[in-house]
């Protein structure tokens, strides 16, 4: 369906029925006309900018990739561009500006209002990726003297042209934030009633330097749709909604797959971004754990008159490496996720030692059993058999416990626990698989 959308959307273009186009696009969502327009090409997508309402175009706009932004603002004419930028959120504008050059960010802030610049220099002061970055300041701010009834007023009043209604922030003559009330509590009060004897009095709050991962866990544990975002001395700056906290948690995870991958981060979708981007972001890990990874040969090289009185045992080595790989990864997996979620803390890492130790024994001795069978298809002595299995049970221990305590030491030396898992952690892992498999084997067959 979205298919045929997309041709007759092009179609129109093309045949010049812009009257048929704007009744289109007037009957669809932001959301949709996205993704409608993402494959047009830029003087295509221009067209449909021209067609659509100034505050449709601004949530459309605030949407799109880096890249297309860049290349529609220098398609779009002057005035246009000044209606898209000056009806956008302050959040998502500040967000486009934050990645613009400085010539073309200087140039965009000339289009705002004085009120409109002062208050996008105020939030592109506050750190990268801190809560004050995600602000907006168009909420509904009442007064605890005001009865239910002035406050519905005041809803009614300044609601439409805030960011959202269902949670409004009480402040006193300072600004300093006092509680926050639900719409739905203000409609069922006593319309005499004052404000502060309905308010939530300990309201849930973030500070603007506080990062934006914070502002998304404490979102998720009290379920909010609506955060306060104050000063150091609780003043309220404006709100963070939920939508933008959707997108942190979005970013965060991209983030977090691709160190888990040993890449750098980048957040635009595949397509959008450029083969020499990729290339710059992967080389280096991939360097770096080629590197690592070579050791392992040295090693082998190490233990040669091993392989060479029992070629057999270099069978094996893949086992070793590909088990111990997959132990570790497993537990660090888990053990991130467990810090992700707030649920394993730092102290709590003697408690996993336990826990992981007397699990991978449970590990370790099944694999262990299973691989002496195993082997027996491919060696006939007893003796091999036995050791090779002993030293895939040491192997597995030993994994399951690096892999346990990696994201710890990653914490203690304040690295995303995420670099720890996939490829570093494997590669890790054979390494010292590769030595714990010699060590072993070489002890158990003096001869």
């Amino acid at each position: 369906m979205k298919v045929k959308v997309q041709l007759d959307i092009k179609g129109l273009i093309e045949s010049g029925n812009f009257r048929t186009l704007k009744t289109v696009l007037q009957q669809q969502e932001p959301a949709d006309i996205l993704e409608l327009i993402d494959e047009l090409p830029p003087d295509e997508k221009i067209v449909v900018f021209r067609l659509l309402q100034k505050d449709q175009a601004a949530l459309v706009f605030s949407e799109l990739e880096y890249d297309d932004q860049i290349a529609l603002i220098n398609l779009f004419k002057e005035e246009r561009l000044r209606e898209i930028i000056s009806s956008m959120d302050p959040d998502d504008r500040t967000e486009l500006l934050e990645e613009l050059p400085a010539n073309v960010v200087n140039r965009l802030l000339s289009y705002l209002s004085p009120e409109d610049r002062e208050l996008t220099l105020s939030i592109l002061n506050f750190p990268e990726n801190s809560a004050g970055r995600l602000v907006t300041p168009k909420c509904v701010e009442l007064k605890p003297q005001m009865t239910a009834n002035e406050a519905l007023e005041k809803v009614r009043k300044e609601g439409p042209d805030k960011e959202t209604v269902y949670t409004l922030m009480v402040i006193d003559e300072t600004r300093k934030l006092l509680g926050t009330l639900e719409l739905r509590d203000l409609i069922f009060s006593d319309p005499s009633k004052h404000v502060e004897e309905i308010m939530e009095t300990e309201p849930v709050f973030v500070h603007a330097t506080d990062d934006q991962e914070k502002a998304a866990e404490i979102m998720k544990k009290y379920d909010l749709i609506v955060l306060p975002v104050v000063d150091n001395e609780e003043r309220l700056i404006g709100i963070i909604t939920v939508d933008d906290i959707v997108d942190v948690i979005d970013e965060e995870a991209t983030e977090d797959i691709q160190r888990m991958a040993s890449m750098g981060t980048t957040y635009n979708s595949y397509f959008h971004v450029k083969p020499w981007h990729f290339f710059v972001k992967r080389l280096p890990w991939l360097v770096a754990l080629l590197l690592i990874e070579s050791v392992n040969g040295n090693v082998i090289a190490r233990f040669e008159h091993i392989l060479a009185s029992l070629p057999v045992i270099a069978a094996f080595i893949p086992t070793m490496m590909d088990t111990g790989g997959n132990t570790g990864s497993q537990i660090s997996a888990l053990i991130i996720r467990g810090m992700a979620l707030n649920e394993i803390k730092l102290k709590d890492w003697w408690k996993v030692l336990l826990k992981e130790t007397l699990i991978g024994l449970s590990i370790a001795a099944t694999l262990g059993v299973i691989l002496f069978f195993r082997s027996m298809l491919i060696s006939s002595s007893l003796q091999i058999c036995f050791a090779v299995s002993v030293a895939l049970s040491v192997v597995v221990i030993f994994s399951n416990v690096v892999g346990a305590l990696l994201p710890f030491a990653a914490s203690i030396f304040k690295v995303d626990p995420a670099v720890m898992a996939g490829p570093f952690l494997t590669t890790i892992v054979d390494v010292f698989g590769i030595i714990v498999y010699f060590l072993t084997v070489s002890q158990l067959l003096p001869a």
